[in-house]
């Protein structure tokens, strides 16, 4: 099967679900967050609020719980990572994606750190926010050209499309096993940090392999090292 029959077929399987696929828009401008939120209603997505200032986006998301959270860097500085960080440690299931306007490099470097799922920039398009639900709401993380271009004028090493897409291919639980690999976590530390048996650790390794197509777990140190930030 080629690469452009199983992303067709990954599409039309998106579609399917999209409807279960609950969004909170968060933005700094109303105009703005109802704008986005009408356009993804329009094109079947389960927007179920939106927000505009920092409490009501923490008190929707600790009500509605939804799955993801578009949410605007610019909505209340760097205070909005403090939301990814406090429902992150409090174990919520939702996935955030960061929406940038106006990036500085400390910003774009503290967010790549905390666990954002998705990374969009102003001048992107529609179909990257699209590209981005697909491959968040699938357990990947995405990064937009717009993004990885703004990376690029910041002077950070950018990875290849080509590695970017083999990262979205990852769940959670084993972007998370690669991590700990890359830093320098044995498969013993790994299994007992993550609460998991020796065996299940072993699989996660081995699956990793495989779908970064690499020869074998051995290669798994130096490759998890080489995309330690973008994990």
């Amino acid at each position: 099967m080629s690469l452009s029959t199983i992303s067709q077929e990954s599409a039309r399987n998106f579609a399917i679900r999209r409807r279960d696929f609950s969004i909170l828009v968060a933005q700094s401008e109303l105009f703005s967050c109802e704008v986005l939120s009408q356009l993804l209603k329009e094109q079947g997505y389960n927007v179920v609020g939106r927000a505009v200032e920092m409490e009501d986006t923490l008190q929707q998301i600790r009500v509605k719980r939804p799955q993801c959270v578009i949410l605007e860097s610019e909505i209340a500085g760097r205070q909005s990572f403090d939301i990814v960080e406090e429902l992150r440690d409090a174990n919520y299931q939702t996935k955030f994606i960061l929406y940038a306007t106006k990036p500085d490099a400390r910003m774009v470097a503290k967010a790549m750190q905390i666990g954002f799922f998705g990374f969009l920039y102003a001048n992107d398009g529609l179909d990257e926010l699209y590209r981005c639900f697909q491959t968040v709401s699938s357990g990947g993380c995405y990064y937009s050209n717009g993004f990885m271009s703004l990376l690029k004028d910041y002077g950070v090493e950018v990875i290849s499309d080509e590695t970017r897409v083999a990262l979205s291919r990852l769940t959670i639980r084993e972007r998370e096993v690669l991590r700990l690999v890359a830093d320098g976590g044995t498969t013993d530390e790994i299994a007992d940090k993550l609460g998991i048996s020796y065996r299940t650790a072993t699989n996660h390794k081995a699956h990793i392999a495989k779908k970064l197509e690499l020869d074998g777990c051995r290669h798994l140190p130096r490759y998890g090292i080489s995309v330690r930030k973008y994990l």
